[in-house]
């Protein structure tokens, strides 16, 4: 059994038993794992919300820090290394706002695809619009926005999304949106970046160039 309690409560309240660093510390812990699985451990918590996560104290370490517990994991995504370096190399795209290059990998990782070049074309100049018209914010921090958009554009030029980035995306969309609701002034990208640069290095792949919005 894990005692502790849920993260909801945090979320919903800033109090003496749920302060204002400690609400900070989960969403930086939160956020971290989330990038960890997806980018770094390929084994990505599929059903993420906040009553799947519990909060306690590790007493057995100096300081007793706040930890998350996260049960329930009934379903689970494992891509294995082939398909989770595809996966690194769409949602690193996104994340280095190259639109064009995302759309490209997406066709090209499809187990099935009816489009057409002229649609893949298009998709691709959508995918890489939608990235354009984010100046202020990137994927990371707008996910539920580009999925939205990402399917429609795929509907629209027939063309089939592996379940793997849905998947991931939606998990990160979760956290973020969490991790928002608890630290509304927090970073992600900082805390992301780095998952994806050691994810790049650890499949082999062209490490990023500095980033204009890393601050």
């Amino acid at each position: 059994f894990v005692e502790g309690e849920p993260m909801l409560n945090f979320v919903l309240k800033e109090d003496e038993t749920h302060s204002k660093k400690d609400r900070e510390e989960l969403a930086r812990i939160g956020l971290e794992t989330v990038m960890k699985m997806i980018f770094l451990h390929d084994f990505v918590h599929a059903d993420l919300h906040p009553g799947n996560m519990i909060v306690d104290r590790n007493r057995s370490v100096r300081g007793s820090p706040l930890r998350i517990h996260m049960i329930d994991c009934g379903l689970t995504v494992e891509l294995g290394e082939s398909d989770h370096k595809n996966l690194v190399k769409i949602l690193g795209s996104l994340i280095k706002r190259d639109g064009h290059g995302a759309g490209k990998l997406m066709v090209d990782t499809a187990k099935k695809c009816q489009a057409t070049e002229l649609d893949v074309e298009l998709f691709c100049r959508g995918i890489q619009k939608i990235c354009d018209d984010d100046e202020e914010n990137n994927f990371l921090e707008s996910v539920g926005d580009y999925i939205t958009d990402i399917c429609y554009m795929a509907c629209k030029h027939k063309v089939k999304l592996e379940a793997a980035f849905i998947n991931a995306a939606l998990a990160c969309e979760i956290m973020e949106g969490l991790a928002s609701s608890l630290y509304p002034t927090m970073q992600v990208q900082q805390v992301a970046l780095p998952m994806v640069v050691k994810s790049e290095m650890m499949h082999g792949l062209k490490g990023m160039k500095s980033p204009k919005f890393w601050g």
